[in-house]
């Protein structure tokens, strides 16, 4: 854990640099007080925690501790508008959004009990794909804020929300299976939890760059393996029937790390009170 925050720490820090002394070049000059309506496309790393999974289909042992979800890439965007409310809020302005992304927490051949039978020494890599899609509600505070620059030179931002996780599970990936031979996926679904921070500096005008970090929680009940290896030994493509696989239930939790860039536009709001 520790070692995952002073990467964290490390990577705002070098990331964010470059972005401040790039948005010395050229200020925007957004309107002030419009909504901002926003798009954005990342791309970074997720870093699981070892977690137990619990077996629900009789085989023993039951539980296999600390599973080795692998630290991979990911990758996702979001649309999002944030609101001038600063002037009643103490200086912040609030927002939302809708977020997305893909990672990838494989499970490496061979893993004892999960996806390796020690007896033959006969595994396979268990395949991961991870989806998350869900709102997130967030508070920045606009800094630097002057007449050409009024939506503030950049901004640190926190948030969280609630959206869908689905893990699909590709037992049988490794071990003698070809590009043809392998994956049929398992997959489950349940709620996800998500906690954001970041840092958005802009570049031009319309253009920012941020880079931010995500935890992310869910408990699945429906997730599976291939715990003795048994689907090496076919052809998947096939013989779907060749697939061996054993469910498992697991908390399922990391800590991703994305940069980016994202498009931001000057939305005036209708002056209602105006006759």
């Amino acid at each position: 854990m520790k070692t995952r925050i002073f990467v964290i720490v490390c990577l705002l820090c070098v990331m964010g640099s470059p972005l401040f002394a790039s948005a010395e070049a050229e200020l925007p000059t957004m309107q002030s007080g419009t909504y901002e309506p926003y798009m954005s496309f990342f791309a970074g790393v997720a870093m699981p925690f070892s977690r137990d999974a619990t077996f629900q289909d009789g085989t023993t042992p039951t539980v296999v501790e600390n599973v080795d979800y692998q630290m991979k890439h990911s990758w996702g965007g979001s649309a999002g508008i944030w609101f001038p409310t600063r002037d009643k809020l103490a200086g912040f302005d609030l927002g939302m959004e809708l977020t997305g992304y893909v990672w990838y927490p494989d499970v490496a051949c061979c893993r004892d009990f999960f996806n390796n039978d020690p007896a033959t020494n006969q595994g396979t890599t268990t395949e991961i794909g991870g989806i998350y899609v869900g709102p997130n509600f967030l508070v920045r505070y606009p800094m630097e804020i002057s007449e050409s620059y009024p939506n503030g030179r950049w901004h640190p931002y926190i948030g969280g929300g609630v959206g869908a996780h689905q893990m699909a599970m590709k037992p049988g990936g490794a071990r003698g299976q070809s590009i043809f031979g392998a994956i049929t996926d398992q997959r489950d679904t349940t709620i996800g939890f998500q906690a954001v921070g970041g840092i958005k500096a802009h570049l031009f005008k319309y253009v920012a760059a941020f880079v931010e970090a995500k935890y992310l929680y869910a408990h699945h009940n429906g997730l599976s393996s291939d715990r003795t290896g048994a689907s090496a030994g076919g052809n998947i493509f096939f013989d779907p029937n060749s697939l061996v696989v054993n469910p498992y239930s697991s908390t399922v939790d990391t800590v991703l790390v994305h940069a980016g860039l994202s498009m931001h536009f000057s939305w005036e709001p209708p002056d209602w009170g105006k006759e």
